[in-house]
């Protein structure tokens, strides 16, 4: 095998998520490559103590029990509304008295001039309930929920809204200045160590090439290339930062 040297694209770039899987994707390599450099043992033992330090700050800063709380409140209140909103439709659609039907046609019109969906953000989703339930306590709203038997379950819906609010606002302030401090810190210090250590083993590629350094670098270069791709995709989609895969087939394809 011809000597293959390390891409020296600058991960700095990446947004977190994919700094991520760069770096990580770049462990998995280089602690399957055999070299007996005392240089090389050193830097790559250096560079798995800066990475597991950053790995560490990064699970810190997206992981909280609270996320748990609030996937389950929204599942719980996405339940409410799709029942409040059915059963409005169907009284609209489905009786034949349109002075009953008039009651679930006033109720389903708020969703649909809202355009409510429960598959929305989260943020997103807040507001448009915020904005809808000044509509339905509206009194001829009030009396239209009441008399399809959805005034429980719609007060429900908001309740669960504003748990689901103040959650939000307690996990955001879980991730402190010192919390954010502390992954900038860990990736610099990893990133720097990465762009020192990729140079020293294009260098050894150059003097006195390993093949299973090549080995280590072809697939690496197969994983930075693909976790590119799917960066490029996400901004074309609009930039919504999303977690990479990289599989030990599609490195070896």
């Amino acid at each position: 095998m011809d000597a293959v040297k390390f891409s020296e694209k600058a991960l700095s770039v990446f947004p977190m998520a994919y700094y991520f899987s760069a770096v990580e994707a770049f462990e998995k390599r280089i602690f399957a490559a055999e070299c007996g450099l005392d240089r090389f043992r050193e830097m790559r033992e250096k560079y798995d103590v800066l990475f597991k330090a950053f790995d560490e700050a990064y699970k810190r800063t997206n992981k909280s029990e609270l996320t748990a709380k609030i996937a389950a409140l929204d599942k719980e209140r996405d339940g409410y509304a799709y029942v409040v909103e059915n059963v409005a439709e169907m009284w609209e659609r489905k009786l034949m008295d349109e002075s009953l039907a008039a009651h679930g046609g006033r109720v389903a019109q708020v969703f649909r001039d809202y355009g409510f969906r429960t598959s929305e953000a989260l943020v997103a989703e807040n507001a448009k309930i915020h904005n809808m339930e000044q509509k339905l306590s509206e009194r001829e709203l009030v009396a239209d929920l009441q008399m399809m038997g959805l005034t429980e379950l719609n007060r429900r819906l908001l309740s669960r809204t504003e748990e689901i609010e103040r959650l939000m606002g307690q996990r955001n302030e879980e991730k402190s200045d010192v919390v954010v401090g502390e992954l900038k810190s860990a990736r610099e210090a990893l990133d720097g160590h990465y762009r020192a250590f990729v140079t020293y083993l294009n260098a050894v590629q150059e003097l006195q090439p390993e093949e299973s350094l090549s080995k280590a670098a072809q697939y690496y270069n197969a994983d930075l290339a693909k976790i590119e791709l799917q960066y490029q995709q996400s901004r074309k989609k609009g930039g919504k930062e999303e977690e990479p895969e990289v599989t030990e087939e599609a490195a070896e394809a």
